[in-house]
């Protein structure tokens, strides 16, 4: 029989998930700096209300990725001692899709804050 977990169990469940990533990983730290600089960009340019959807959602994407890479990295290292071919790409994708995130989050991050900052040096 599964045991039940009650909304705060689980919630204190994901919370210590989040720790276990920033504790495992310098990635997480940098992605978290990255968000930061972003967010305080955002208030220094008063982006707009769609812009910071666009920001906050990439800001999560990449950190949940982060996560969840962590997470498939962890399982592969538990479950396979040796370095097996099928482990090695699970990691690497699974690397891959956080890097595809982080692209297109410092996209969208180019297209929101390079104009302002070119405004803002006269450019």
């Amino acid at each position: 029989m599964k045991p039940k977990y009650s909304v705060g169990s689980s919630f204190g469940y994901a919370f210590a998930g989040i720790a276990a990533a920033w504790r495992e990983g310098h990635n997480i730290r940098i992605q978290a700096a990255v968000g930061v600089l972003a967010v305080v960009l955002g208030f220094a340019f008063g982006i707009s209300g769609p812009e910071w959807c666009a920001v906050l959602i990439c800001i999560g994407a990449v950190i949940g990725g982060e996560c969840v890479n962590t997470a498939i990295e962890d399982t592969v290292d538990l479950a396979c001692e040796d370095l097996h071919p099928l482990a090695k790409s699970a990691k690497d994708m699974a690397a891959g899709a956080v890097l595809v995130m982080s692209i297109a989050s410092a996209c969208v991050g180019l297209i929101i804050f390079v104009p302002r900052i070119l405004a803002l040096l006269g450019v």
